[in-house]
């Protein structure tokens, strides 16, 4: 069941035949088309309890739904084919038997997400990350955030055990649905473990004597291994990246991994610290954020920056980059 919004897809589906095959088109371009089963109205209350809306996303999905829905046959041109057969030729290629979907946002990709990567490694012969695509992007865009995931991985992980699917972010996720399709869609791509953060929406997390339970407690049908990661944070006292409920010490001594935080940073055009994102991400970001600043960089990176006699033909991400450096030298 198809119900978008907009004023030619009202008035296509208000005219619509049984048998007749709609075009699907997703920006400016054919995607699939339906062959109209039936048409009738939509109650959008209705809808929206069924989707399992949260307060904070009603707005912008109430904008989503039209005032008809259209049933009927889907075809659907996609990559989902060539993803598949990409999973597939790496399962083989490793005989891989354990294979783990985590849905990344990757918004940036910083320390925590590496760390549950390689740990992962311990228990997984190939990991699947499904990296969320967002048709309204907030801040950063799918490319950049590609981008810096492609770095991470092709430069710090054992890629060749790692494969990234793009994830369109529909609507349709939200509430208790994001976590029953994330999981549906991990299992339909061959995944036999999912992991979800213990913070995810729709978790539903609660603790009775001290034992966590889920929404996967009461759910039937979903046949994968669930896993869920608990919090992470740099402890000042330990001196390393750690799982919060292993490590004796307070609050006050951990350093958060809050997404919007390290966002602030990048908003302000400062760079994060090494211990939450690697430089050569956050010179990725910036450069991309940032590109009129060349000008003013040239003459610092020049006149101040140590280059040693060799000059990058990328200057501004070896700005940052040895920017870095700079701020490390104690006086």
């Amino acid at each position: 069941m198809l119900s978008p919004s907009g004023r030619r897809n009202q008035e296509v589906l208000s005219t619509a035949k049984k048998g007749e095959k709609i075009e699907l088109v997703c920006e400016g371009e054919p995607v699939g088309s339906i062959e109209t089963d039936e048409v009738f109205g939509i109650n959008k209350e209705e809808r929206l309890s069924q989707i399992g809306v949260i307060l904070e996303e009603r707005d912008y999905i109430v904008t989503r739904i039209g005032e008809y829905a259209i049933s009927g046959k889907v075809k659907i041109k996609s990559d989902l084919e060539i993803y598949k057969q990409k999973i597939l030729e790496k399962k083989q290629k490793l005989q891989a038997k354990r294979i783990t979907g985590v849905v990344f946002h990757a918004n940036p990709i910083h320390r925590v997400h590496e760390k549950i990567l390689r740990e992962e490694f311990n228990d997984s012969d190939l990991i699947v990350i499904f990296l969320l695509h967002y048709h309204k992007e907030d801040f950063f865009n799918f490319e950049i955030r590609k981008k810096s995931l492609d770095l991470v991985l092709n430069n710090f992980l054992s890629k060749e055990r790692i494969c990234v699917i793009p994830l369109d972010a529909t609507y349709l996720f939200s509430g208790s649905n994001k976590i029953i399709l994330y999981s549906l869609i991990a299992k339909n791509y061959g995944c036999t473990k999912i992991l979800l953060g213990q913070k995810t929406q729709g978790l539903s997390v609660y603790y009775d004597h001290s034992i966590r339970h889920t929404i996967f407690d009461s759910l039937r049908g979903i046949d994968i291994e669930v896993k869920i990661l608990d919090e992470y944070a740099y402890c000042t006292k330990c001196r390393c990246l750690l799982n919060t409920r292993t490590c004796p010490h307070g609050h006050h001594h951990h350093i958060s991994y809050s997404t919007q935080s390290i966002l602030h940073f990048f908003k302000m055009g400062i760079i994060p610290p090494t211990v939450l994102v690697r430089r050569e991400v956050s010179a990725l970001i910036l450069e991309y954020l940032f590109p009129q600043r060349l000008e003013l960089m040239k003459q610092i990176y020049y006149q101040t920056l140590p280059t040693f006699g060799v000059f990058s033909e990328n200057i501004q991400e070896d700005f940052y980059l040895r920017l870095i450096d700079l701020y490390r030298i104690r006086n």
